[in-house]
């Protein structure tokens, strides 16, 4: 693995997780983004502290 790392950012809807799909493809290692984890779990549990939920 290579010493060097990209750090991808945008806003909802901009094509990061395509993007880092796409390299992951063709070789490149990630790390799992920790947000969609945790979106996955709350929503499987019912709950509704989501991002787009108001306070």
């Amino acid at each position: 693995m290579s010493d060097r790392f990209f750090v991808v950012t945008g806003g909802p809807g901009a094509g990061k997780t395509s993007l880092i799909t796409e390299l992951a493809r063709r070789g490149f290692h990630k790390i799992r983004e920790s947000g969609h984890a945790m979106i996955r779990e709350e929503r499987a549990s019912g709950g509704d502290v989501l991002p787009w939920t108001p306070f």
